[in-house]
């Protein structure tokens, strides 16, 4: 259970830009189903859009040994992808950022209310 005081916005700031810890940090101020659900909602057109724009050819046969090699350089044949995924990561990150810092006034002002 999610306990009964303020919470700190630069720390819940830092949480959101740490993997994982942006569920901690929507966790804190019970958020964590809406946060997730606008995530998922946004997270699908994107990926949608980025596998529309940038096909993969599974034309080739590359052998299972070479997988992981061809999986960790293939960002460096196409520029314009590793651009759109990092342009994409960002807005992620900055959403979260977003959320949660307004979701954490909330939280906090419901604090000072009941305290005046």
């Amino acid at each position: 259970m999610v306990k009964d005081e303020p919470v700190s916005l630069l720390r819940q700031t830092i949480y959101c830009l740490i993997p994982f810890l942006d569920i901690y940090a929507a966790y804190r101020v019970t958020r964590l189903r809406k946060y997730l659900l606008i995530m998922i909602l946004v997270g699908i057109p994107v990926s949608i859009a980025d596998t529309l724009l940038f096909p993969i050819d599974v034309t080739d046969d590359i052998p299972f040994e070479e997988l992981e090699t061809s999986e960790m350089i293939f960002y460096g044949y196409d520029t314009n992808h590793f651009a759109a995924t990092a342009v994409a990561w960002a807005g992620f990150i900055l959403l979260a950022i977003f959320l949660v810092r307004r979701w954490s006034k909330q939280w906090n002002q419901k604090f000072q209310t009941t305290e005046s």
